[in-house]
């Protein structure tokens, strides 16, 4: 994985001020008696999050010259805008309905947070730059990447929403009974979120490392555009099969771990489809090979799972 020192860097801020600030509000929270210290301290590592991703994304001080035919930058903002519809979908209509008032609050924050943080900021480790590539350098590659890396974030957190959260379900769940809000379940999403956004990440890094070529020198020097396509593909295509597998009503690891061991399906797409040398160039119509797989895998998978004895 390639790691950039800027995006390093603004992660261990992002981290060091959201810990700071989650320590007061953990207090004042439990204080008001609005929700238990751990609730309070991720609402707080939530807001500075979400208000740091904010800030540092920002395009309005631009100079006019970097907006000037720059679809780049609109590419981007449709991968965070497309994420929190998604998410305020599920939150409104699918998500557990004992989010109300304070805690629908606590959830978007929580999913602006990981759109921000583990999305687009995320990304960068990967190679491509937002503000340097895409914003100044009008670099068409690194938005599609980016905003493909956005939007699986946003779609699997919005599927960790779907569904009730009762926390005695969990067959693994006596772990965290050291929470003092652990009846609760409100950490369900953020944990299921977490695992699947983990695979979604190293799945990515394991697509990137099996290539011939240098990704980052592909997208960000050359501007190679079938080659952000087909990673896009490939991140979108692995988000989908994610997303169905964290979403829903939770019936049991072994049921979880039939819906995650889809991936492979992707990852073996690639195998067969990857160049074989660094200099061939032509990836036509890889991108949508990887979403048929997925789609196919999503729609085989409640056969599949009947068949096998298990829930989804």
């Amino acid at each position: 994985m390639i790691t950039t020192n800027s995006a390093g860097l603004r992660a261990a801020r992002i981290i060091f001020a959201s810990a700071v600030v989650g320590f007061f509000t953990a207090l004042f929270f439990y204080e008001a008696d609005v929700f238990w210290q751990d609730t309070g301290f991720v609402f707080g590592v939530a807001l500075v999050t979400s208000f740091y991703g904010l800030s540092w994304s920002r395009v309005g001080r631009l100079h006019h010259l970097y907006w000037h035919k720059n679809s780049a930058i609109g590419l981007a903002r449709l991968g965070v805008i497309a994420s929190v519809l998604w998410c305020a979908y599920v939150l409104s209509l699918h998500a557990d309905p004992t989010i109300t008032g304070i805690w629908t609050v606590l959830y978007a924050l929580m999913a602006f947070a990981a759109i921000k943080f583990f999305g687009q900021l995320w990304a960068e480790f990967f190679g491509p730059r937002l503000r340097i590539d895409v914003y100044e350098r009008k670099n068409l590659a690194a938005a599609i990447f980016i905003a493909a890396f956005t939007l699986a974030t946003g779609m699997i957190f919005g599927g960790a929403m779907w569904g009730s959260m009762t926390a005695e379900s969990l067959e693994y769940g006596s772990i965290f009974e050291v929470l003092p809000g652990y009846e609760d379940g409100w950490w369900i999403t953020p944990w299921f979120f977490l695992m699947g956004w983990t695979i979604l990440a190293l799945t990515q890094w394991l697509w990137i490392r099996r290539e011939k070529a240098n990704f980052a020198d592909r997208i960000v020097r050359d501007h190679r555009i079938n080659d952000a396509k087909a990673a896009a593909g490939f991140c979108l295509s692995n988000a989908v099969i994610i997303t169905y597998a964290v979403h829903g009503d939770y019936h049991g690891f072994g049921d979880s771990l039939f819906g995650f061991s889809l991936i492979a399906l992707p990852v073996l797409a690639h195998e067969l489809m990857r160049p074989r040398t660094p200099d061939e160039v032509s990836r036509d119509g890889e991108w949508w090979v990887y979403i048929v797989v997925a789609l196919g895998s999503v729609l085989l998978m409640p056969w599949l799972s009947t068949w096998l004895g298990l829930r989804l």
